[in-house]
């Protein structure tokens, strides 16, 4: 028991020099390791919430406004991937300004001389058919960018209603080869990437009639005094073996050409390429195999296939089409 009114004092021998330590920091041990642990959580935290914005960031320069996957390609281009019906992915190499969609989506996008198409000193040899049957306005999504159409009935009836029934029917969405693309001359294409798919448009009982050709036919035709040549670049009909042939193969003139449309029944346009996006898109699909692309038969027997995709890795293909606008 201590004496009544002195203070009691711990010898600091006995406490292992504790008491001195602490009187020498300016606060206790126990606080120190505290501000230890929350700085710890501190740098934590701002590490974890710098990452996420600048994830965050990556993520919104990188979304597109269509559910699309983009990756690097070569050449300063995106890929674009889409998938088709059998969940096969199409890689297209479109540059960055394609991503969010087709430059034209309606007839206000286009120009008068777009919409009403006349002869001129560049283009037309002679004056199409007045539209006196509406006219459709059709976009197609290729390997190669965007293809705008636009589809004139009162240039070829049946021409034009075969294809305007492709394209409602989603046929072009099998993923169909540009098979036959020939530099400075022409691109032929129709056999569906699906074989299943070409059953509608093939055979004796399937074949389409011609239409009345209304470009001017015969060699003394294959220009006119401007030197505006017979079938214009972007200039879309029917490929044919003969009268009455036509079935679900299709040509586009990659450019000016005097001979196409000269006298064969089959090739009379039923509609053209609208749009300057359309021609630069024309002028990136791939003529490298020229007449030795994939066979008709082939393509007839295989589609689309791996092995198609393997033998002709340069190949476009059309991914789908759809219409836009029809007045």
């Amino acid at each position: 028991m201590q004496a009544r009114g002195k203070p009691y004092r711990r010898s600091l021998a006995n406490d292992g020099g504790r008491n001195r330590n602490n009187q020498c920091l300016p606060f206790p041990v126990a606080s120190l390791s505290t501000i230890l642990f929350i700085v710890i959580v501190l740098s934590t935290l701002s590490a974890l919430y710098i990452g996420a914005r600048r994830n965050h960031h990556v993520a919104l320069i990188g979304m597109p406004s269509a559910p699309i996957a983009i990756t690097a390609s070569p050449g300063n281009t995106m890929a674009m991937d889409s998938k088709n019906n059998d969940n096969d992915v199409v890689s297209s190499n479109i540059d960055e300004g394609h991503v969010n969609g087709p430059s034209i989506r309606s007839f206000q996008d286009l120009s008068p001389s777009e919409l009403h198409p006349k002869a001129g000193p560049h283009r037309h040899i002679i004056s199409p058919p007045p539209d006196e049957i509406p006219v459709t306005l059709v976009t197609c999504i290729t390997t190669a960018g965007y293809l705008h159409v636009l589809v004139h009935p009162s240039w070829a009836p049946l021409g034009a209603q075969r294809f305007l029934q492709m394209v409602n029917s989603k046929y072009f969405s099998t993923k169909v080869a540009l098979m036959r693309c020939i530099k400075n001359f022409l691109c032929q294409f129709g056999i569906a990437g699906d074989p299943s798919s070409n059953t509608p448009y093939v055979g004796k009982k399937n074949i389409l009639m011609d239409d009345t050709n209304w470009l001017p036919e015969g060699p003394t035709h294959r220009k006119n005094e401007l030197g505006v040549k017979r079938f214009g670049k972007g200039y879309m009909a029917y490929a044919g073996g003969g009268k009455n042939s036509r079935s679900n193969q299709l040509i586009v003139a990659l450019n000016d050409n005097e001979r196409l449309g000269g006298g064969s029944p089959w090739e009379v346009p039923f509609g053209e390429l609208v749009g300057e996006e359309s021609f630069q898109t024309l002028n990136k699909i791939y003529t490298g195999y020229g007449e030795n692309g994939p066979s008709q038969g082939r393509l007839r027997k295989e589609g689309s296939s791996e092995g198609v995709k393997k033998d002709f890795p340069n190949l476009d293909y059309i991914l789908g089409c759809d219409v836009n606008d029809s007045r």
